[in-house]
């Protein structure tokens, strides 16, 4: 928004015209003079006229016993400027001037910008309401615009996280399944191990064994080992029958 969206403003007792303030050059102060007598001071008033490309907003304040003609605060703007603005300015001109006026100063006032005083407080107000921060719903409109990108960060942080930590999770399955089938495959390798060293342990003992009595048997004569079993007994009988031949003798 720019500054030539508020075209003029004034404050009014009746028709006489107490401030006023145009930040630019323009006809708009004779449109003003057109309206004014317009407006009839007889309640509180809040409207809109429409002339050309120009919006005219008012709001009045009723007439009074020291104030006759009633007060009129009027803003002349162009019509692609939002409705919610010029009254705003209005509404902060009417608070404005009711503080620094009394109800007896403007009924005195009789002649055109009697309070040319107030002319400043006027073109500081439009400069406030005409700045990019003076449209208090456009600023809360922005505000809520950087909550919802903020809020649509966090989700897609959240999101990316929720997969990422999905990812760690389908891994660490893995890796627990890979742990268990490594675990069985070694169980198996170790019974199989214990098996083979049981096999190779009877083995040896067979051989072992089979050394001994490889080793007797060539010492007792092989295959029927007849020097320690067939030989003495045929020794024994020898002698037996020999001692009974000699008593026969």
């Amino acid at each position: 928004m720019v500054a030539s969206n508020f075209l003029y403003a004034c404050v009014a007792h009746g028709t006489t015209v107490l401030a006023e303030y145009a930040p630019l050059r323009s006809n708009a102060n004779a449109v003003a003079t057109i309206i004014l007598p317009k407006i009839a001071a007889e309640d509180d008033q809040k409207l809109t006229y429409i002339h050309n490309n120009w919006l005219v907003h008012y709001i009045t304040t009723a007439a009074t016993d020291l104030v006759p003609g009633g007060v009129t605060f009027l803003a002349i703007t162009l019509s692609t400027i939002p409705r919610r603005l010029p009254f705003a300015f209005l509404l902060d001109v009417q608070k404005e001037f009711n503080k620094t006026y009394t109800p007896e100063q403007v009924g005195d006032s009789e002649t055109p910008l009697a309070l040319s005083s107030f002319n400043n407080v006027l073109g500081n107000l439009m400069t406030k309401v005409d700045s990019p921060d003076g449209d208090r719903a456009t600023v809360v409109r922005k505000e809520i615009d950087q909550v919802k990108d903020i809020m649509s960060q966090n989700i897609e942080r959240v999101i990316e996280r929720g997969e990422r930590i999905e990812s760690l999770v389908d891994k660490t399955d893995h890796m627990n399944q890979t742990a268990f089938a490594f675990r069985k495959r070694s169980t198996a390798l170790r019974r199989e191990m214990w098996w083979k060293n049981k096999r190779l342990v009877v083995l040896l003992i067979i051989a072992v064994i089979f050394l001994v009595y490889v080793v007797i048997g060539f010492g007792c004569g092989l295959p029927g080992w007849q020097r320690c079993t067939g030989g003495n007994n045929n020794n024994n009988n020898n002698q037996q029958q020999g001692g009974q031949a000699n008593g026969q003798n």
